[in-house]
């Protein structure tokens, strides 16, 4: 007897975990992040039946509680993270609570073809919302007009672009996941709102400065922000490599051992008291030859020192 039968499943990329939004995803919330992972994944497989939308039949969608029972989590977990989902673009929930699973279709394995199912998805959402333009007929008609030659040469175009992001991707993915441990490590669970400030600075000073510059900061037992304030200085001085860096520490030192030694040999050298900013940053390190005032009270800020 024959299998007449639908079955559905998920195809995932190796690299799955490795994008920016898992990677915040299973940071989030104190631990709680993985087991978010652990609820999209089952909410992926929950939806393939509905091609990416949640249902529990074809007129009832899911609420939170009854996906508290799918999933065998807690209410309140299931509802932070469907919020954590919607926050991070991977789910959208309509006014009429109807929840679709987005870049589903990335996954799901069917006969039909990629961008067929791509469409003809994304323009079920745009039913739903109310938005389809007038548009999109011209964009299907010009789309069924071509050519399988043409299809093939554009896949393979597409193909060789997302090797390469892919390569890029994963790169900055891992010092991003890398740069989210050492903060952990050293300052404590990082909070939402500091993922775009890392990113950041990972995009502006590179991985091997920021550690460097946490590493000073740990040793003189301040807070990120202080770290921060490094890697602006160093900016302000031109230094964009670790080696910089480095030089720029060993010059600092000399001039200090220069100093001292001139010190001794002459008459005692007025000393910038401790409480005023030059003082401050003397005593944390930075050579404050040639800064202006409001330079030194806006490092001191940023370096987080009017407070230690």
């Amino acid at each position: 007897m024959a299998d007449n039968k639908k079955y559905y499943y998920m195809r995932l990329k190796e690299n799955f975990f490795d994008s920016d939004e898992m990677i915040i995803l299973e940071n989030m919330d104190n631990g709680d992040g993985i087991i978010y992972s652990n609820i999209l994944l089952k909410l992926y497989l929950r939806s393939l039946k509905y091609e990416g939308r949640l249902m529990f039949n074809e007129r009832i969608p899911f609420n939170p509680q009854m996906l508290s029972t799918i999933v065998r989590h807690p209410v309140g977990v299931v509802e932070r993270a469907l919020k954590a989902f919607v926050d991070l673009g991977l789910v959208e929930v309509m006014d009429n609570g109807a929840i679709y699973m987005l870049d589903i279709q990335n996954f799901i394995g069917k006969t039909t073809t990629e961008a067929d199912r791509i469409k003809a998805y994304r323009s079920k959402i745009n039913k739903e919302k109310g938005l389809v333009s007038n548009d999109t007929p011209k964009l299907v008609q010009m789309y069924d007009k071509s050519t399988p030659e043409l299809e093939l040469e554009i896949e393979r175009e597409l193909k060789i672009e997302k090797e390469v992001e892919a390569s890029t991707a994963t790169s900055t993915n891992s010092d991003f996941q890398y740069l989210i441990e050492l903060y952990q490590a050293n300052f404590g669970i990082v909070k939402p709102i500091l993922y775009d400030d890392l990113k950041a600075d990972l995009e502006d000073y590179g991985l091997e400065l920021i550690i460097e510059a946490v590493k000073r900061a740990v040793k003189r037992q301040r807070e990120y922000g202080y770290a921060q304030g490094i890697l602006k200085s160093w900016n302000r001085s031109g230094i964009k490599t670790l080696e910089q860096a480095k030089a720029e520490e060993v010059s600092f030192q000399n001039k200090s051992q220069n100093n001292q030694n001139k010190f001794q040999q002459q008459k005692p050298v007025k000393k910038a008291p401790e409480w005023t900013d030059e003082g401050r940053l003397i005593k944390a390190g930075v050579d404050t030859t040639g800064m202006t005032q409001n330079e030194m009270y806006k490092l001191v800020g940023e370096m987080g020192l009017r407070n230690g």
